[in-house]
């Protein structure tokens, strides 16, 4: 029986990358052999899934963290101070889903809304000319 070396072998199911091509199976890492982990990606999906359900306070905090600064542009921070400035949507009244609305041409912070009130703007254009035509539609104005 021939024996033949394998490239990458995951270290939890045992799945061998035998040929370039298989390598794709396995995450990239550049310390990594041939610039793959030594766990395949099934497997590495299985574990953080496990680290985030065990961890969903860590989760929540390194998101808001990312949001404030790679998306928003503040520091943490400012970002809890800011969404601290109400405890329920600006437009609704809703508890749920609060987020941080802001302008997506000059990121300024504009105020706490629910995802639903947050989407539906965001869905008419983010202006105020959009709005206006909704609310005359729904006078029957329009």
């Amino acid at each position: 029986m021939k024996h033949t070396k394998h490239l990458r072998k995951c270290n939890k199911c045992g799945l061998e990358a035998h040929k370039e091509e298989d390598l794709e199976f396995f995450e990239k890492e550049k310390r990594g052999k041939y610039g793959r982990r030594n766990n395949c990606k099934r497997c590495r999906r299985e574990k953080d899934t496990v680290w985030r359900s065990d961890n969903k306070d860590k989760v929540i905090y390194k998101t808001k963290k990312y949001h404030a600064e790679k998306i928003y542009g503040i520091s943490l921070d400012e970002y809890i101070e800011r969404m601290s400035t109400s405890d329920c949507c600006e437009v609704c009244g809703s508890k749920n889903s609060l987020g941080y609305d802001h302008c997506h041409n000059t990121m300024v912070f504009r105020g706490v809304l629910c995802s639903k009130c947050n989407r539906s703007i965001g869905q008419l254009g983010d202006t105020i000319e959009c709005l206006e035509r909704v609310v005359k539609y729904l006078k029957g104005e329009a």
